[in-house]
């Protein structure tokens, strides 16, 4: 094929359809956006990049603009594009007012538009009477004077991009330009569960970049070899708790001794309870508390240890999750990156557990109290309940019966812990 031709296929793209995204790069644009919560996200100056003629404040953005802050830009992934801006947004003297208001027709959202995003040339156009990012009243060229004037097609420049924020540049008139910043509505990250690294070859791997692991990666084979790892537990608690759950025994390396099945070396032995904490804007997991790991635990932020001395307070792990799945891949040295894949399970998610061993839970279902026996007689130091995502809901100590009125409806997972070790039941709650 030609380049001619290729160009007419682009055109024909275009008339037929109204818009094309010429780069899969136009992936980064999909999603919901806001403007950047801070001073400076809007402003207008003499020249690309200068905003003095104004921009907005710091006070604004929780102020007299919040109502603009809160307005979204959505990017849906088939090209469909759409102001979200709920029932006030801010308002201008060209549409009848200044401050918070309704939206104006037809600035208003009322019209589905459509999106596309030009790689080589480094623009997003908008298409649809009405549709905008940034504000209203800007289009290619100009300023609007009126509602009725808005244009069918709007043409951005596309500054700086990553993959959570964006700055558009929109020349009006006389070498002036208007300046957006915006920010990408990210999902929440939710870890809450207890998570096992997912039992299948690959699930752990480093190599010399990011996607690139093609220094090692768990063998199929070993995934027998390492069950002492495989069965370790990276516990989330709802409560912000982070613990790392290894049993009696784990897979070691040549740093912390020997390679190969044995008991866990501390720090790196689970005694330490820390704290998880998850920004979904930057899409990572930071685990606090010496010793606490995800993953293996010789891999930190920048490298890894050469001795358990060495352990780190904190780390900070880039996460993607998905259902019951966790993809973590975190920098070690000199552009090399680590692979885990971890999947989310039901079973309970503290101390040392064995199915009912001795346990009798009753009544079961049960709307109210349970009561917990013994066949042991042993005594009942603690309780922990978990429901079927590995979430502890429910913690109490000495104790053999429990209102759980308080709980939802569901299955749910009980850990008794005595002085012979922690034994686990379930009972519904009706």
């Amino acid at each position: 094929m030609n380049k001619t031709t290729f160009s007419s296929l682009i055109k024909t793209g275009v008339m037929a359809m109204g818009f094309i995204a010429i780069s899969s790069l136009s992936a980064q644009f999909q999603g919901d956006w806001k403007f950047t919560p801070k001073a400076g996200a809007m402003g207008v100056g003499p020249a690309k990049g200068d905003i003095s003629w104004w921009s907005n404040s710091d006070a604004e953005v929780t102020g007299a603009r919040a109502c603009q802050f809160d307005d979204l830009f959505q990017f849906n992934a088939d090209g469909t594009f759409k102001n979200i801006m709920g029932t006030q947004t801010y308002v201008e003297g060209w549409q009848g007012g200044t401050g918070c208001g309704s939206p104006v027709a037809p600035h208003d959202g009322s019209n589905t538009g459509k999106w596309s995003y030009d790689n080589a040339a480094q623009t997003l156009t908008i298409i649809g009477k009405g549709n905008f990012v940034g504000i209203p009243k800007v289009y290619t060229g100009g300023e609007l004077s009126a509602p009725s004037g808005a244009k069918d097609t709007i043409v951005y420049q596309v500054t700086t991009m990553t993959a959570n924020s964006v700055i558009l540049d929109i020349p009006i008139a006389g070498g002036a330009y208007w300046r957006f910043e915006l920010s990408k509505e990210m999902p929440a990250i939710d870890p809450t569960g207890n998570w096992n690294l997912a039992p299948k070859a690959g699930c752990m791997k480093v190599g010399p970049a990011k996607g690139d692991y093609s220094w090692w990666g768990l063998p199929a084979g070993d995934l027998t070899v390492r069950a002492c790892q495989m069965d370790d537990r990276f516990v989330f608690n709802a409560d912000g708790t982070f613990e790392n759950i290894m049993q009696s025994e784990t897979w070691r390396e040549g740093w912390q001794g020997a390679d190969g099945c044995g008991a866990p070396v501390a720090p790196h032995d689970g005694s330490t309870v820390g704290k998880w904490i998850a920004d979904k804007n930057s899409g990572t997991i930071m685990i606090i508390g010496k010793g606490l790991f995800i993953g293996i635990p010789k891999v930190y932020n920048g490298g890894e240890l050469s001795k358990p001395t060495d352990a780190k307070d904190t780390i900070i792990y880039p996460v993607t999750i998905k259902n019951d799945t966790m993809v973590v891949e975190i920098a070690i040295a000199n552009g090399a990156y680590w692979y885990f894949e971890l999947v989310r399970s039901a079973a309970p998610v503290s101390g040392v557990a064995t199915l009912n061993n001795g346990v009798k839970v009753y009544p079961n279902p049960t709307s109210g109290t349970i009561n917990i026996e013994m066949a042991n007689s042993a005594a009942i130091k603690n309780v922990e309940i978990f429901n079927t995502i590995g979430m502890r809901v429910m913690q109490v100590s000495n104790a053999g019966n429990i209102n759980v009125a308080a709980l939802p409806v569901g299955t749910y997972f009980l850990n008794v812990t005595t002085a012979n070790g922690v034994s686990t039941s379930k009972f519904i709650k009706q």
